[in-house]
Formats: structure tokens, sequence, C-alpha cells
């Protein structure tokens, strides 16, 4: 029983919608500039979240801070035969802060603190006597890194990415008519990011930046069964293996005329070691995702229409990753329908002095969809972004 059970908490925790995520389980970017640009970075180095996308950018920034957050809200359905629940989760706040500090001319330090992926629902099912659905999932990352001058042509940079997660959730016992409960448990993950920059000529930057795959602690839940008379089946520890996948991302910034920026990322995210065959793991066996690697491409531009006010706009998109090759996929996606793919963004920026700068940026994604095993999920999306930079 109890394998059944888990099974079915485990495709629920997977469950309808992410919080902030967007192409699959990740934000486009992070912090307000690179999301009004469409998440393109790694060939432009606007701002100190670069850290976190290509550390070999933030040599060229000099001293500075960036500080901001997120207001992320989606909107979830699911339709379940022929009824439709609407997700009452609310908006999440995604935190996000960036640090450069030059150590001297051809190095710079960089930290970067910033929420980079989530997700969570909260369903009243009742009408269908599946009584309440929640779940909560979100990922912080803590990355220190170098940033090093080779020549006036090429810089490279590393960080070491320690992450943190936290996750819980709620269910109907659909053996006994009662509930499963999992208190919150968190785990502890690292990685590392590497990148480099290589100018050409003044008008071009290609950077290159390569994530490695993020190996997490196995999540422990203290899980409590009970049926709807109330009677308890016990407590057991059931344990989730899940790691965040390796990417890497070939960027290109353009700079055609004065005050004009472009910038062109493309990004392979490799859904398929972590979310693929046979996985994530758990308790009594392995949950089969069988999601597909991701391309996204980035696309963004700033444009300096004044000296204190600068213009962003970008457009994201990245094909779903989700399957539909099988009912264990099938079912998957239904319950975790990150099916988000194109995302549009504006923002600005605006010098209020030599050194104080304030930065906006707004992301709408429209309404996506999943056909799967007994239903449909779908889910659109917005960002309000605000961020406050100071240079030193």
């Amino acid at each position: 029983m109890g394998k059944r059970i888990f099974l079915t908490v485990v495709s629920v925790l997977f469950v309808a919608g992410s919080a902030f995520a967007t192409n699959g389980m990740r934000m486009i970017g992070f912090g307000p500039t690179q999301d009004s640009m469409g998440g393109a970075s790694v060939g432009v180095n606007l701002d100190a979240a670069s850290v976190l996308t290509n550390p070999a950018g933030i040599q060229a920034l000099g001293g500075r801070v960036d500080f901001g957050a997120s207001y992320f809200k989606p909107s979830v359905k699911l339709d379940v035969m022929g009824n439709e629940f609407t997700s009452d989760k609310g908006a999440s706040p995604v935190p996000a802060l960036g640090l450069v500090i030059p150590l001297n001319a051809t190095t710079s330090f960089g930290l970067g603190a910033y929420g980079v992926s989530g997700m969570g629902v909260d369903y009243n099912m009742q009408s269908m006597s599946m009584g309440l659905l929640n779940t909560s999932y979100s990922l912080m990352r803590f990355a220190p890194g170098i940033s090093y001058k080779v020549n006036d042509m090429i810089s490279v940079g590393a960080t070491i990415n320690i992450m943190y997660a936290t996750m819980e959730y709620a269910m109907m016992n659909s053996m006994a008519g009662g509930e499963v409960v999992n208190m919150g448990a968190s785990s502890f993950g690292y990685g590392a990011t590497i990148g480099i920059t290589v100018k050409p000529m003044e008008m071009l930057t290609i950077g290159l930046a390569y994530e490695t795959t993020s190996k997490f602690q196995d999540f422990k839940f203290n899980q409590y069964t009970s049926n709807a008379s109330g009677n308890d089946y016990g407590v057991s520890e059931n344990k989730l293996s899940f790691d965040q996948p390796m990417s890497a991302t070939l960027g290109f910034g353009l700079k055609p005329i004065s005050g004009l920026v472009l910038a062109f990322d493309v990004q392979w995210i490799k859904w398929s070691e972590t979310n693929g065959n046979d996985l994530p793991e758990f308790t009594g066996g392995n949950f089969d995702m069988q999601w597909d690697d991701q391309i996204v491409y980035k696309f963004g531009l700033q444009y300096q229409l004044l000296p204190s006010f600068a213009l962003r706009a970008g457009v994201n998109y990245g094909k779903m990753p989700l399957s539909e090759d099988n009912q264990n996929a099938l079912m998957a996606n239904m319950f975790f329908p990150a099916v988000a793919e194109w995302h549009y963004t504006v923002g600005a920026g605006i010098s209020l002095t030599d050194k104080l700068n304030i930065d906006l940026g707004y992301m709408y994604s429209p309404e996506a969809k999943v056909k799967s095993y007994g239903g449909e999920s779908k889910m659109s999306q917005y960002a309000l972004d605000m961020g406050i930079a100071y240079k030193f």
C-alpha cells in the first residue's frame, strides 16, 4: 500500500503550475534587467546578476550592488473529466541580490543570491470528493565567483553554486479517502558555473557559459497517512532525489550604433538527466516523467533614449519539455504542466544620479496548455520586477 500511495503522492508533487518557473522549471532571467530583456545575458553583461548567467562578464562592470524582487503570478487551471479547478496559490515574491567588487585592474569578485526555481498549487477538489491538494517547492542559489580579464579580448570566470531547496505537500489518500500529509523538508545542493567572454571587435561580444548538474541531498519526508474516519495509518519516512540539470548557453552582444544594445542567447537545458526516463528517484521505485531536453531562444534589446532613461524589450521562447510518450508521463504532465513557451518582456532603467539607478521590468506569458491522461492543464504567467542598483 505504501508504494502505491507514494507513487500517487510523487505524481502530484510535480503539480499543476510552477510558482515561478518559465523555461521548464527555471526563470527566464534573474533580476529586472535580465527579465526585461527576455533573459538574454550571456553575451551582454548589464548588471550584477551576470554572476549567475556568465561570471566572466562581471569584470567589466566595476563595483556595484543590485538589489530587487519580482512579483510573480501564474494562473493555473486543471480540467479533470469536465470539472475545472483553479489553483488558489498566491503570487510568489522572488528575491534578487547581486554584488561585484573589483579586487584589482584585472580581477573582480562577485556574489549572487537569487530565487531560481519553484512550483506549487492549492486546489480545492472537494466537488470530486478529492479533498485538498497543496504543494510548495522553492529553490535559492548563492553563487560566489571570480572573474579574470586575460587581455583586452578575453575574460574568464567561475562560480560555486550553493543551493537550498524546500518542499512540502499534502493530498488525498485515494485508497482510504483520507489525507497524505508530508511536512516541510529541505535539501542542500551544489554545482558550478564557468564562463568566457570574447570581444573580437568593439561592437561585438561573444559569451559561452556552462552550468554543471546540481546535485542535491535527498528530501526526507515524515509522511502521515489517515483515512476518511481519521484512523491513523502511521508515520513513515519517504525520500525523494531531486537534482537540477546541466545547461550550456551561447550568447551574442551587439552594439551597432551608439546607445543601442542587442542580445541573443541560445540555451540547452538537459532535463532528461534529472526528469527523464525513470526519473526522479523516490522511495519504492522511480517516477517516469519522460521530460525532453529543451532549447531556449532569448532575444533582448536596450536603447538609451535619454542620458538618464533606457528602454528595454525582449522575447523568450522554449518548446515545453513535457513528453506524451507513455501513460506515466501523461499523468505527470497533468499534475505538472510546465507548459509556458512564449514570454514577452519590457522594462526601463532610470538613472537618478551617476551612481544610483532604478530598474523596472514586466513579463507576460500567454496561456499554454497540454492535454494529459484524464484531463487538460493550462497556465499563463505575468511578473513585475523592480530593482535598485548602486555603483561604487
